[in-house]
């Protein structure tokens, strides 16, 4: 994985070439499904989260740098730099520098560690990994978090899986099946909606209105 040492520019990072893990009959809708499962915890931090949103950031980022998707890791960075999260801390999280993450803060680098860990392990966990968060985090809180990674792991393979048909259609990249095809292609026009509003949201400085406009209070915003 290699870091920027500049800001995102208005244009997703070009494409590593490398084999990325995609959505796959055998994964859509196990990820779907718990995705689904906390949802009611997505509606609620929506509203009233319980984390900071730079601790999202942060763990999206820490999914992303697994799962290498080069358009999340483009939005989540703009995102994150946003809601006050330094650029150097940004290529720490995709560089996998977890010994510095956890010098800075116990805390955050336990929730960036288990983020990392469950997408190392395709959403399969040790449930010992959800205890060691229950030391530095409330239970609404590592709810909080685990609906955040199952989330961004789906977004993950969906950007990778739209990622991996743009490679066949311009003749490279690994051989593709049927499903892939289909859900890459359907999934397409949603990206690209979303990575158009993110560019504009850049362009007018949005984000980070939005960021100063939305604090969390800190009792919702810090672990416990």
């Amino acid at each position: 994985m290699t870091t920027s040492t500049e800001e995102p520019t208005g244009t997703p990072p070009k494409h590593s070439g490398k084999a990325k893990r995609t959505l796959t009959p055998g994964n859509f809708f196990r990820t779907v499904a718990r995705v689904a499962a906390s949802s009611p915890v997505l509606f609620r931090a929506f509203i009233r989260p319980k984390l900071s949103f730079a601790l999202r950031e942060k763990v999206f980022l820490a999914v992303t740098a697994i799962n290498d998707c080069r358009f999340c890791a483009w939005g989540h960075t703009h995102w994150a730099m946003a809601h006050g999260v330094p650029l150097e801390e940004v290529n720490e999280i995709l560089g996998h520098q977890n010994e510095s993450m956890a010098a800075k803060d116990p805390a955050e680098a336990a929730a960036m560690l288990f983020a990392q860990h469950y997408a190392e392990y395709h959403d399969k966990y040790d449930p010992a990994s959800i205890e060691n968060l229950r030391q530095y985090f409330s239970d609404a809180q590592v709810k909080e978090i685990l609906a955040y990674v199952r989330f961004i792991t789906l977004t993950n393979l969906s950007g990778n899986t739209v990622d991996a048909v743009l490679d066949r259609l311009r003749g490279k990249g690994q051989p593709i099946s049927f499903f892939q095809g289909v859900m890459g292609l359907a999934l397409a026009p949603v990206l690209f909606a979303v990575i158009l509003a993110a560019k504009i949201e850049q362009k007018l400085g949005l984000a980070k209105l939005r960021a100063r406009l939305h604090r969390p209070r800190a009792e919702n915003g810090e672990p416990k």
